[in-house]
């Protein structure tokens, strides 16, 4: 099943109720840098937008079938969601403090 990602853009922004939202780092793919991003987390799905408030989501992580695990950057608390599989990217997530997210 193909994910609709506009329906997927809208549902980023709806009244839908937010499990938890807050800033984290996240570690870009080519760019190794941290950048930080406003983080929704609805159900499975984890949206991230360059600022809270903005109506469009940078992009989206769908929870399903993946593992968390802690990271070894000094720099963050941060952890790793590892996904298994073909497209197997990996996604490195991080705060300056424990509490912050």
């Amino acid at each position: 099943m193909k994910i609709n990602e506009k329906n997927m853009m809208l549902f980023a922004t709806s009244a839908t109720p937010v499990d938890k939202e807050g800033w984290l780092n996240k570690r870009g793919e080519l760019n190794k840098g941290f950048q930080k991003r406003w983080f929704v987390l609805k159900g499975n799905i984890l949206f991230y937008f360059d600022r809270r408030g903005d109506k469009e989501p940078v992009g989206m992580i769908v929870l399903e079938g993946c593992t968390v695990e802690l990271s070894e950057d000094e720099d963050q608390y941060s952890f790793k969601i590892i996904f298994h599989g073909p497209n197997n990217r990996s996604y490195v997530l991080g705060s300056e403090s424990q509490v912050s997210f």
